[in-house]
């Protein structure tokens, strides 16, 4: 059944995160991604788990990959409504992504270890900060960025998920109160009387 109906479709509308990262920064906003999923699941109501995926079960540019599973009554399992992956340098390499470490540091100020770490590897090599070149003329050795990008709402999905947790025996739907401000405050959805 999984292959049928609102859940596997061909074409869908879907909200993206991206994210372009340094390396010292990527991890910490892979968690992001993941935590501002998590907290708009269960505002929603939805009983949900966060996979840490294996490495077999990742495509060539993830480096790490959390798939996000809702509770499908339907289906009687769990079903795949969002995904979060780090793909380190590997987008940012074939795009010709970069960054200059020295510019990071000096936007993010002392306060930043990532920042000051990347800032100190770019300051000692051949060709450093008195070199200009590249955009906006500024010195200093380009590295790649690291970019991550996780669902924030596959929309189709997030239907099958609502729809599914939170249907009543009359064939109602019960919205789920975030929701509720975007229908003009309705709070159930009710199926079209019958006519006799």
């Amino acid at each position: 059944m999984a292959g049928k109906g609102l859940y596997r479709v061909h074409q869908f509308s879907k909200v993206e995160m991206f994210v372009l990262a340094t390396p010292a920064q990527s991890e910490a906003l892979h968690q992001e991604l993941i935590d501002i999923e998590a907290d708009m699941f269960t505002e929603l109501g939805l009983h949900f788990k966060v996979l840490d995926m294996p490495s077999g079960d990742l495509g060539a540019p993830a480096f790490r990959k959390y798939d996000v599973e809702a509770w499908m009554p339907g289906l009687q399992r769990y079903g795949e409504i969002s995904s979060a992956s780090n793909c380190t340098d590997y987008q940012s390499r074939r795009l010709n992504i970069r960054y200059r470490p020295g510019a990071v540091a000096k936007e993010a100020g002392s306060d930043s270890d990532g920042g000051a770490e990347a800032g100190k590897k770019g300051a000692g090599k051949k060709g450093g900060a008195g070199k200009k070149g590249g955009a906006g003329g500024s010195g200093g050795k380009t590295e790649f960025v690291h970019t991550l990008n996780a669902t924030a709402c596959a929309v189709p999905r997030m239907i099958v998920a609502i729809l599914e947790n939170f249907q009543q025996e009359d064939g109602s739907v019960v919205v789920p109160l975030p929701l509720r401000p975007y229908l003009g405050g309705m709070e159930v959805i009710r199926p079209p009387a019958k006519k006799h």
